[in-house]
């Protein structure tokens, strides 16, 4: 299963409100979440929104470090 960051799925409902109505919880459970959301509200989210869920990860959930050039 994919994981998901909070911060990723509130920005795709649209804010933590809708987010929490999605989801069928209340919005302080929403802020309560830690960085990746709960694997139950993922399965959830999943079964609502697929189209949120790519077998790529991307950019903004990829920690991109930057390249070290060296002389030849």
């Amino acid at each position: 299963m994919l994981n998901m960051k909070t911060q990723t799925a509130i920005t795709l409902a649209g804010s933590r409100a809708k987010l929490a109505r999605l989801l069928g919880v209340s919005r302080p459970a929403v802020t309560q979440y830690k960085e990746i959301l709960p694997p139950k509200r993922i399965k959830r989210l999943r079964e609502l929104h697929p189209e949120w869920f790519t077998d790529e990860a991307s950019a903004e959930e990829i920690d991109l470090q930057p390249a070290e050039v060296l002389p030849i």
